[in-house]
C-alpha cells in the first residue's frame, strides 16, 4: 500500500496527471483486472490515495514514477549542454 509520506513524494514527481502514464505501462504489461479488462482511472486513483490495494497497480504506479524521473534528468542534462554547464 502506498503510504501518505510515498504519495507526497510521487506527487511531486508526477503531478494530479498520472493516470494515462499508470494505464500505458498496465496496458504495456497487459495487465488486466480479475474480469479482464483494462483497469480505469479511478481505480488507479483510489489505490494511489491508499483506499485500495493492488500490488500491480502499485508497482506500475512506482515505474511510471522512475520513468519520470530519468526523463527529468535527461531534460536536464540535455538543457546543461546545450547551455554549456
Amino acid at each position: 500500500m502506498i503510504r501518505k509520506e510515498q504519495r507526497k513524494k510521487l506527487k511531486e514527481t508526477l503531478g494530479y496527471h498520472y493516470t494515462d502514464g499508470v494505464l500505458k505501462i498496465l496496458k504495456e504489461k497487459k495487465i488486466m483486472s480479475r474480469k479482464g479488462r483494462p483497469y480505469g482511472s479511478s481505480m488507479i486513483r483510489n489505490v494511489f490515495n491508499g483506499l485500495n490495494e493492488n500490488e500491480d497497480i502499485e508497482n506500475a504506479i512506482i515505474e511510471l514514477f522512475v520513468r519520470t524521473q530519468e526523463d527529468i534528468k535527461e531534460t536536464e542534462e540535455t538543457r546543461n549542454r546545450i547551455l554549456g554547464i
